[in-house]
């Protein structure tokens, strides 16, 4: 071989060997380029899975502040009841009756002038005259008194008042005292406001579930009639639904609970035996070996007050036929306004409750509940105050709303016709929740929502259940005008 072709095999097998290396230069990097593209996108599909860490923190942040909340809830009611047991931590009152040291000393007949609060004027502080007459109460009570009724339904008014006088920090006028100084009465007691006027009292309520109360107030007055018979009166005025104890209007309870066929509503039926063990004590103390012939009851509220004055007068008349009487039946009276069902007891008609007299207006809502068709009833006597559709009602509304107008100082915002809606609602109710315990079932539960959702207005319904539209009826209207149900 010449040195020319050896020299050009040579320049041959140089030639090879770059592209060879090359060629590996080039596997290297796009398998490294794959190795890249799969580590990016295994990276890309692992970046929702992972969560920021501010998430955990704002979470753990919420959490703990749960907890320390809800210790400190738990340490504020501790505090709260230790308070209630001791007495301390309340807006002072008595802790037995007291004397009424501006008593007006009134007796007989007269009239005289009572301040209260309005649901339709807030906070701002209207009035009325009432009139009054010891001699009432030496008459039978089961004859219906326009009068005493009238002033009853103001009394039930100012028991709602009196609550604002218990609230830390108020400069509330002390209602219930004022009103019944001016009627004469010697001695007075709403110890019972205490602990349950303020807004935390509520919560506390709630929590530890002793919401079956009332606030209430016992006052008592020595009357003499015309003839010089002499009597000692205990007024109860029951105050109405209020805070947590909304929740005691919905526990209408058990029968079978209590081994029994009917019951009255637990709810109800709770606070009224406190009411009644209350009178006890004190009637006792006064009668000690007079005997009780000489003992007058007046029971009196509105709603939740008007039930449970119209159980604790049943009560009181049950209590006539057996050794423990608080006072004779003739001396027994109770009149109630915008009063909600309150029992299953089949006796509400006998003549034992005949001096119970409850008042209701035919839009307002509340004293069609509980359900009739679930076996509620009332004690005592019905009697409906002119309603949407009567003859001459018109004429009867007009001078309603004058009277309103006249103690509030605004105009009446109950609309008479609503009474049409809480009829269709009353029969939709009994057709959807024909039995009372249907009334926990998902079915009752959606049907109650539904109806009350669509069937009416339920503010524009509330305004037929306020106590200044019940007295404003009471004062223009004579008891012919009331209807018996």
């Amino acid at each position: 071989m010449s040195a020319e072709e050896i020299r050009e095999e040579s320049s041959g097998t140089t030639e090879e060997k770059p592209s060879e290396e090359i060629s590996q230069v080039e596997k290297t990097v796009q398998i490294e380029e794959a190795c890249a593209e799969e580590a990016a996108q295994e990276t890309t599909e692992e970046k929702p899975k992972r969560k920021h860490p501010w998430i955990k923190r704002v979470l753990l942040v919420l959490l703990a502040l749960i907890v320390v909340a809800g210790i400190a809830l738990a340490l504020a009611v501790q505090h709260r009841l230790q308070e209630k047991e001791q007495g301390i931590g309340v807006v002072e009152a008595p802790d037995t009756t007291i004397e009424l040291t501006d008593s007006s000393q009134k007796t007989g007949a007269f009239n005289a002038h009572i301040s209260f609060t309005s649901m339709a004027t807030g906070d701002e502080t209207i009035g009325t005259t009432v009139a009054w007459d010891d001699n009432w109460f030496f008459e039978d009570p089961t004859e219906y008194n326009h009068e005493l009724a009238t002033t009853c339904s103001v009394l039930s008014a100012v028991a709602n008042s009196e609550s604002s006088y218990y609230q830390a920090g108020s400069h509330s006028k002390p209602f219930m005292e004022q009103a019944l100084s001016a009627l004469g009465f010697d001695e007075i007691s709403t110890s019972s406001y205490q602990y349950r006027s303020e807004i935390f009292d509520e919560v506390v309520d709630f929590i530890v579930g002793t919401d079956d109360v009332v606030a209430y107030s016992v006052a008592t007055k020595h009357l003499v009639n015309d003839e010089g018979e002499e009597k000692t009166l205990y007024l109860v005025s029951i105050r109405g639904s209020y805070g947590s104890e909304w929740l005691s209007d919905l526990q209408m309870g058990d029968a079978s609970d209590y081994e029994m066929e009917a019951i009255d509503h637990e709810g109800f039926m709770l606070a009224a035996n406190e009411i009644m063990e209350d009178l006890a004590v004190r009637i006792t103390e006064e009668a000690q070996d007079k005997g009780i012939d000489d003992i007058a009851l007046l029971f009196c509220g509105h709603s939740r007050g008007a039930a449970v004055a119209n159980i604790a007068a049943a009560y009181a008349d049950d209590m006539t036929l057996g050794l423990r009487s608080l006072a004779p039946l003739d001396s027994i009276y109770c009149y109630t306004f915008a009063t909600p069902e309150v029992t299953t007891v089949d006796v509400v008609e006998e003549g034992l409750y005949n001096n119970i007299f409850n008042i209701m207006n035919p839009s307002d809502l509340v004293p069609r509940l509980p359900l009739a068709q679930w076996g509620y009833a009332r004690y005592g006597n019905d009697l409906l105050l002119p309603g949407y559709g009567d003859e001459g009602f018109d004429a009867r509304y007009e001078e309603m709303c004058d009277a309103f107008t006249e103690n509030t100082g605004v105009e009446c915002p109950y609309v008479p016709e609503d009474r049409e809606a809480v009829d269709k609602l009353i029969d939709d109710l009994g057709t959807a929740i024909p039995e009372v315990e249907d009334l926990t079932s998902l079915g009752g539960m959606t049907a109650l929502i539904k109806d009350l959702m669509s069937d009416i207005n339920p503010i524009q319904v509330l305004y037929g259940h306020y106590p200044s539209v019940y007295i404003a009826w009471m004062q223009s209207i004579d008891a012919e005008e009331l209807q018996e149900v």
